[in-house]
């Protein structure tokens, strides 16, 4: 039913002031953190809260624009591109039909202004805000590839919205729950007419950059370690279906020693 597609994670780090926001917000969330009689781990609705404004901090890191322009530089010419933007999903809390968060909407208008004009790309954004007609037309425009190179997107591939005709995705935010970044790439990866494999970049967002982490104590890493954890579990998984995963190899090792990762480690839900 899903077309082949090569991996390429893009490893990324957060600023140092993103990095104080995060430790600020884990902290809080260790506090609304309860266990039931089974042991299982509840949340309470403020640590939910704080949950959906870390991983939109995540989502937002500024070094995956500069990054993202390297990246795209030697597609500026091709047609059939998604950026991907957003954590935002339709089971968060504080979803708002049409109306994407503060973090969303400056994303994506960074990544449209520099692809539309600083590559001179044809490109669009794909949100909400579209109606279903706009966003047929987009959805046409884009398989064609004459007038339309690239779609920069939130939350469509949450939405149930088919674009088959993806060809290169690059995903600056992605989900940290298995069961909707898996559904996320199953839409990057539907069949389309002359559509033989699809290639994925994926913005893997460290705390510390893997050449640093030596630099801080034991106890912070310890606080930013369920962020690599994650990622790194996503990583994994999108690798191994990939035609080429190998090539994630490396990183990963990387991640694991630098972090001190054990490949059975346990996550503490999200803490």
């Amino acid at each position: 039913m899903l077309t082949a597609y090569y991996y390429y994670p893009v490893p990324v780090s957060l600023t140092e002031d993103e990095r104080e926001k995060y430790l600020e917000l884990t902290t809080k969330i260790r506090k609304g953190v309860q266990r039931d009689k089974h042991g299982n781990i509840k949340f309470t609705e403020q640590a939910k809260m704080l949950l959906i404004k870390r991983a939109r901090l995540v989502a937002g890191a500024e070094e995956k624009i500069s990054i993202l322009r390297e990246q795209i530089e030697p597609f500026k010419d091709d047609n059939q591109i998604l950026i991907y933007c957003g954590a935002t999903t339709m089971r968060d809390a504080d979803y708002r039909e049409g109306v994407p968060s503060a973090e969303e909407a400056r994303q994506i208008d960074v990544v449209t202004k520099m692809l539309g004009i600083e590559l001179g790309m044809r490109v669009s954004k794909f949100t909400s805000e579209e109606s279903a007609s706009e966003r047929e037309l987009l959805k046409k425009n884009f398989a064609e590839g004459k007038h339309l190179q690239a779609l920069v997107a939130i939350r469509c591939l949450d939405e149930g919205v088919n674009i088959p005709s993806i060809r290169t995705a690059f995903i600056l935010a992605s989900s940290t729950n298995p069961k909707e970044y898996v559904q996320r790439r199953g839409r990057v990866l539907r069949k389309s007419s002359g559509k033989k494999h699809a290639v994925i970049f994926d913005f893997i967002t460290l705390p510390v950059p893997l050449d640093g982490v030596e630099d801080f104590d034991s106890e912070i890493i310890g606080s930013l370690k369920s962020l690599a954890k994650r990622e790194l579990a996503r990583l994994k998984t999108f690798a191994a279906d990939a035609e080429n995963p190998f090539e994630s190899d490396s990183l990963m090792v990387e991640i694991q020693d630098a972090y001190d990762i054990e490949l059975q480690e346990e996550d503490e839900d999200y803490v």
